[in-house]
């Protein structure tokens, strides 16, 4: 007889290590915004430490700043602070 698994989480927010909500989506967006950067730059001729350079600046802070906004305001709490 076939063992299926249950889903427990229904009704649970979206968490991806750590980040929840709202948050996961200023992360793929800040990423995929920096990566189309990068791209667009690297195909316009600019050097390539440079791209490298400003892609891996980008994503860090990127990175850093979803996090401490997920830190510091919680899983609701940006929207409530937005003007």
């Amino acid at each position: 007889m076939s063992n299926y698994n249950i889903n427990k989480g229904i009704g649970r927010t979206v968490e991806f290590k750590g980040l929840k909500a709202q948050y996961l989506f200023i992360f793929a967006g800040g990423l995929l915004g920096v990566l189309i950067l990068v791209m667009i730059m690297y195909m316009a001729g600019a050097n390539s430490y440079l791209c490298l350079f400003i892609g891996a600046g980008g994503a860090s802070l990127i990175v850093w700043q979803t996090f401490a906004l997920n830190g510091k305001y919680g899983e609701h709490g940006l929207m409530k602070v937005r003007p």
